[in-house]
């Protein structure tokens, strides 16, 4: 049996690893600006933005049946209370986060009726479609491909960025278009992928981002109620 050098058998090893890696940080890109493609349509076509809400919930759930890399992904029950804790806590400080840069707070005339329509929608769509694909999917992919962070300071910067992507952008409460609003949609996309980081558990960013949003219909920075009579 002929020997084989250990460099060689190392460099034999990384070849694949390289390249599996490079396969993730494509993937991970090509979804991404597929992603952010139906955000834009969305200033032509509304209903490209709820397909957009549609592609951020499934996506991930069908890579994960796909792939069967649920516990990569967070989608498992590893660690539930550290996520549920961490969920919390990450939600109270994008919260003040939010309420720090938002110009004009005041408690909306109908807060009972805004809550009881926002709280199952920020828990049950607003927040999952978002970090299901950017935590769950893009950063579960980015760390891979790039290194844990790497990975997590790209899939922020692309969450942050994604924000100037749809027809929100320029109608929302907090100033986005300025350097206080994109600093603050960076913070906030970091605790969130942080959370995301240190449990491993997908329920971390899901919490905590729904918090963040209960929190801006309390202080009159985003409204589910302004459409009905």
């Amino acid at each position: 049996m002929i020997p084989i050098e250990p460099a060689l058998f190392d460099q034999h090893l990384a070849a694949p690893r390289r390249a599996a890696a490079a396969r993730s940080t494509w993937i991970g890109l090509l979804g991404y600006l597929g992603f952010c493609g139906l955000s834009l349509l969305g200033y032509a076509r509304p209903l490209a933005i709820q397909l957009m809400v549609l592609v951020g919930l499934l996506v991930p759930l069908v890579w994960g049946w796909k792939t069967k890399a649920w516990q990569a992904m967070g989608f498992s029950r590893r660690a539930l209370g550290a996520a549920l804790r961490w969920g919390a806590g990450g939600g109270l400080v994008t919260s003040a986060i939010g309420v720090m840069v938002v110009r004009q707070r005041a408690l909306p005339e109908r807060l009972g009726l805004e809550l009881a329509i926002g709280i199952p929608l920020w828990l049950l769509a607003a927040s999952p479609f978002q970090e299901f694909f950017f935590r769950g999917w893009l950063q579960s992919l980015w760390e891979r491909g790039l290194g844990k962070g790497m990975g997590l300071a790209a899939t922020t910067l692309a969450f942050t960025l994604w924000h100037y992507c749809w027809p929100l952008a320029g109608q929302t409460v907090v100033p986005l278009y300025t350097v206080q609003g994109m600093l603050a949609t960076f913070a906030s996309g970091l605790v969130y992928g942080y959370c995301f980081r240190r449990t491993g558990n997908i329920v971390a960013p899901w919490l905590a981002h729904a918090l963040a949003g209960v929190t801006f219909l309390c202080i009159g920075a985003g409204s589910f109620t302004a459409a009905l009579p």
